[in-house]
């Protein structure tokens, strides 16, 4: 069993990686990618989790200026909107192709 001692550490971000990230403000070094990839790795469904941390951080909208931390937002409200759009369900290549036919 893993323990985590961060405090940030809770089941929509396990290790607090999102949450540290975050609290660092511009002192955040980055790169956002690759603490992204990291974080949705120990993930059963990371646009649901995503979803939550936005909403917990209130992070709705980009914050100010640029830099890591805000590329780390911007990847997190990508990644929340993952599966969303409607209709954009993928049809199942060559066999769906063999049925139309």
């Amino acid at each position: 069993m893993v323990q985590y001692l961060s405090a940030h550490h809770s089941e929509d971000d396990p290790g607090g990686l999102i949450g540290q990230a975050l609290e660092m403000g511009e002192a955040f070094p980055g790169p956002a990618e690759d603490l992204l990839l990291s974080w949705s790795l120990r993930l059963d469904d990371p646009p649901a989790a995503a979803r939550r941390l936005i909403v917990r951080h209130g992070l709705e909208r980009s914050p100010a200026g640029g830099g890591p931390r805000r590329r780390l937002v911007e990847l997190l409200q990508e990644t929340a909107q993952t599966g969303q759009a409607t209709g954009t369900r993928r049809r199942g290549g060559r066999q769906a192709r063999l049925r139309e036919s």
